[in-house]
């Protein structure tokens, strides 16, 4: 791994989330090496984070696919680093008291701590099944969502641990909707840098990008086994749970899951939740500056 020049140390932000879907990128990293050269870490949720990398207070991240369609301008894409899957994701769930066919013009609670999924669902609920419904949104916890709502949405590890609790009678997982319903994957998440800092700071960035795809790469090659314990100890479940749950999960942005963030962006910019359709365009680690992966709607 190269190391950075001295005249090139800073303190280039990045925002990380604790979420298991995207530990992979950052289980593995040199995390003292890189504090001792100047990078910053920030913890938060998917919501400030994607609030910090828009308002410029957070260089650099996991951010949702919504926060890069809705200001595409503001970011790069760093190549080959996502959160995808290509049909069921596990974290990512509608928890309801009525099958979906029942729930048109009931109330429906929406996770405080996500985008993409919140848009998802709206998506999946009025293109895909022609229901409309009254949103409210809440922080994630299933029961008190429930008490006042019909149906719950939840992401991550709040998910997670609602479908353990089996609260809700029906449950249903968002990637396999969306799989079944397009025929494509899902891209959850895509990692970005401000355009600034990709300029400000061309070295230490790739210095990051590299660290990032070593720590995914590590964590795969040995079968998330230090993930898998990690989240043993963390969250509860069993080894089988995981190994599926961390199976599923794909961590590279390749043209296969790129076209499923397309699609999703398409959809987005049909319904006006978004102003402009993305033009992809991606940090190039050769230091050329940019390339683009423009695609006609």
């Amino acid at each position: 791994m190269r190391l950075l020049k001295e005249v090139d140390r800073m303190t280039l932000r990045i925002g990380e989330i604790h979420y298991t879907n995207i530990m992979p990128m950052f289980f593995h990293l040199p995390k003292t090496a890189l504090l001792q050269e100047g990078f910053q870490f920030q913890s938060s949720t998917p919501a400030q984070l994607n609030q910090g990398m828009a308002d410029g207070t957070v260089d650099v991240g996991g951010i949702s696919s919504f926060e890069y369609a809705r200001n595409p301008d503001k970011y790069l894409l760093l190549p080959d680093l996502g959160v995808s899957t290509d049909g069921e994701v596990g974290s990512i769930l509608l928890f309801s008291k009525v099958p979906i066919s029942q729930l048109s013009n009931r109330k429906v609670a929406l996770t405080s701590s996500s985008a993409t999924s919140v848009h998802l669902l709206k998506l999946l609920l009025e293109r895909n099944q022609g229901v409309h419904n009254e949103y409210t949104v809440m922080d994630p916890d299933v029961k008190t969502m429930l008490a006042d709502c019909d149906a719950a949405l939840l992401i991550g590890d709040d998910a997670i641990a609602a479908a353990w609790s089996g609260t809700a009678e029906y449950q249903y997982d968002l990637g396999a909707w969306w799989k079944e319903w397009t025929g494509l994957p899902m891209t959850y998440a895509v990692f970005a840098v401000r355009k600034e800092a990709a300029e400000k700071y061309p070295d230490s960035l790739s210095r990051l990008w590299e660290a990032f795809n070593e720590s995914r790469d590590t964590a795969a090659g040995e079968s998330y086994e230090q993930l898998i314990e990690w989240a043993l100890r963390e969250k509860g479940g069993t080894v089988s749970f995981w190994s599926a749950y961390f199976s599923r999960l794909i961590h590279r942005l390749d043209p296969y899951y790129l076209s499923g963030l397309k699609q999703y962006c398409r959809f987005l910019y049909e319904d006006r939740w978004i102003q402009q359709y993305p033009a992809f365009s991606f940090w190039n680690r050769s230091g050329a500056g940019i390339y683009s992966k423009v695609d006609r709607l």
